[in-house]
């Protein structure tokens, strides 16, 4: 046989082994050989009976109220910008984000030197307008007097009896013009509109603010109340006046509140109609807290038994039912909330009027099986 066939031959026979030897580890694995050993019938557990003296509790149902929770926030009733009438610029602000202001305080000043000038002018144009006016009466009383003794022509008397009128208008537009620049003059001075609480400052001195443009905003934190969206079906039975139970997280605080109005809209995308709750007044709320609005929606029946018959094995539970001839059969259980009297809503594994064990060592423990 030459070289090349037995390079062959001996590739084939490694190839074969190799199989061969794969095969044998397979069949090792799978036990081949090893002696079997035959199978026996192991004992059935006993039956487990409750022991006399055994504490017992039946599973109930109970009737209770449900309270539906909407999340909502704090909001003024009565909230305000102070904001200037003219073009102009701050010269000063007088409070500042929680200062606590009341009606007609001074809050803004602003640069009032062009205005007062244009008073002056006014002022002045007044005095000229009622020197005017003086002359202009003093020439119509001499040209009446003149027509009496046909001293003048009726034409000339007519001239100065209409001088006399048109200074006389005259007065009383100069008059108009003070009044005007007195009133835009009282715009430099801004005052709080509202008894409140200053909760933002958005322009310094030296600013140059425009009509309408805000410099502070101000809210009253004596008229507070509750914005919540509520679900419409449940929010269509509200209405005005109605009490409601409000908590704020923020203080811990359990509030009595009235609804004051019930906003005739409810959002397409949330199928909900805004609710506002007025809350009576109280030390520490503030505009923009969270709170919770508690909103009765009916009663419901609830199964529950007492948490003390709960055996735990990691997040498994489950209890001991006393069957017929205090026969003990263990069923696992799954549970909702806690309720009053260490009772737990049971929510699958038993129903009620069975009994169940009640355990001596603490629920929360975990235990074996």
């Amino acid at each position: 046989m030459s070289s090349k066939g037995m390079g062959r031959l001996k590739k084939t026979l490694w190839i074969v082994g190799s199989i061969v030897g794969l095969v044998l580890i397979l069949m090792w694995m799978a036990g081949t050989f090893r002696s079997k050993i035959q199978p026996e019938e192991l004992p059935e557990p006993s039956e487990r009976r409750l022991a006399s003296g055994q504490a017992t509790a039946e599973v109930h149902e109970v009737m209770e109220q449900v309270v539906e929770t909407f999340i909502g926030t704090v909001a003024a009733e009565r909230k305000t910008t102070v904001a200037p009438k003219i073009l102009s610029t701050v010269r000063r602000i007088l409070v500042s984000a929680g200062s606590s202001v009341k009606k007609d305080d001074l809050l803004v000043e602003l640069d009032d030197r062009d205005l007062r000038s244009q008073l002056r002018q006014a002022d002045d144009a007044l005095q000229a307008a009622r020197a005017q006016l003086t002359n202009a009466e003093t020439y119509y009383k001499r040209m009446k007097e003149a027509l009496e003794g046909q001293a003048v022509s009726q034409n000339q008397f007519d001239e100065a009896k209409t001088q006399f009128k048109v200074a006389q208008a005259e007065v009383s537009r100069a008059q108009q013009r003070v009044e005007e620049a007195r009133v835009t003059l009282s715009y430099a001075k801004i005052a709080a509109p509202i008894d409140g609480r200053v909760v933002d400052r958005l322009a310094e001195p030296g600013d140059t603010v425009a009509p309408g443009r805000p410099i502070l905003a101000l809210y009253d934190p004596s008229a507070l109340r509750l914005e919540a969206p509520v679900r419409e079906g449940l929010a269509t039975g509200l209405k005005v006046g109605d009490p409601l139970q409000v908590h704020i997280d923020a203080v811990n605080l359990d509030l009595d509140g009235r609804i004051d109005e019930i906003v005739p809209q409810s959002e397409a995308v949330s199928r909900s109609l805004l609710v506002k709750v007025g809350l009576p007044h109280q030390a520490g709320l503030y505009q923009g807290m969270f709170g919770r609005l508690l909103i009765p929606a009916g009663e419901r029946r609830r199964v529950c038994m007492p948490e003390a018959a709960i055996e735990r094995v990691g997040q498994l539970q489950y209890v001991d039912v006393v069957g017929t001839d205090g026969v003990l059969e263990k069923r696992f259980i799954q549970t909702g909330e806690h309720g009053e009297n260490g009772n737990v809503e049971l929510l699958s594994g038993a129903r009620p009027g069975e009994k169940v064990v009640v355990r001596r060592s603490s629920p929360a423990s975990d235990t074996t099986f």
